[in-house]
């Protein structure tokens, strides 16, 4: 099974603007991501740091625990993290749902990582509601952090990422382009840390990090075209652990945004 890497690059946003929501119809037949052999997309990605640009590609199909998915590909190394979410898993529709399957990791720098299984995990729904729960799934893990003195720390992370069906817009524009029919979803992952320190030979469970959004990526489908824009949001504040001298190997507090928006669409 494939995997995904987020890439947490602090970013500037795209500015895009969408006009009134449409309802939600129970029986919509629009295409919001046409999986069409030889379909091609590209992309740009916006962060503080500069530019870069992703390829995406239809791969053909295979088949996975009986059902047929589509591979999807891209010129590595991709950039955007949607991208990299799409690129590295399978993807199928089913009733306009569109459907990913594979499984996540979370790296950042100084933490372990967090792999969330992503078992036909629903990226958006065509004939649901707004602010509908499309998937959920929550979970704890031990793991350990390793401090620059070597010392080793006990975390004991919870975390529950969501897939949230947003509105399906009547028209959004990213940058000059304006596109008709666009759906919206959220993933949104919440994460709660505790870290295990030993004082004098006690030892005490100390909360690193308060429940939290740290990641929201926010994703927009055009009819027809697929995904035209994704924001992705990494925002967390931890604990002070400066009563205890313990000097942690990443920033107490992030807030970092990145963008991705559709330059071109082949099909």
């Amino acid at each position: 099974m494939k995997k995904i890497y987020l890439f947490l690059f602090a970013a500037a946003l795209i500015s895009c603007n969408s006009d009134d929501d449409t309802n939600t119809d129970s029986s919509n037949t629009s295409d919001y991501f046409p999986l069409t052999a030889g379909a091609t997309w590209s992309y740009g990605n916006e962060n503080e740091l500069g530019t870069t640009e992703d390829t995406m590609f239809e791969m053909g199909t295979q088949q996975s625990n009986g059902k047929e998915y589509t591979n999807l590909d891209a010129i590595q190394p991709s950039n955007g993290l949607m991208i990299t979410v799409l690129a590295d898993n399978l993807v199928r529709k089913s009733n306009g749902q569109f459907i990913i399957n594979g499984a996540l990791e979370t790296p950042v720098d100084g933490f372990p990582e967090i792999t969330i299984p992503l078992d036909d995990i629903v990226l958006f729904d065509a004939n649901a509601s707004a602010n509908t729960q499309l998937s959920t799934l929550s979970n704890t893990l031990n793991e350990n952090i390793i401090l620059d003195t070597g010392e080793v720390l006990p975390l004991t992370i919870n975390y529950t990422s969501t897939t949230i069906q947003d509105a399906i817009l009547s028209s959004y524009a990213v940058g000059p382009i304006t596109y008709e029919d666009v759906i919206s979803s959220r993933i949104v992952l919440n994460l709660e840390i505790e870290v295990s320190i030993d004082l004098g030979g006690t030892v005490i469970n100390i909360p690193l990090l308060a429940s939290q959004d740290a990641l929201v990526v926010k994703n927009y489908y055009a009819a027809n075209t697929g995904l035209v824009f994704s924001e992705v949001t990494i925002d967390y504040q931890l604990a002070d652990l400066g009563a205890t001298g313990i000097e942690l190997p990443i920033p107490t507090e992030s807030t970092q945004v990145t963008s991705t928006s559709l330059i071109s669409f082949n099909n």
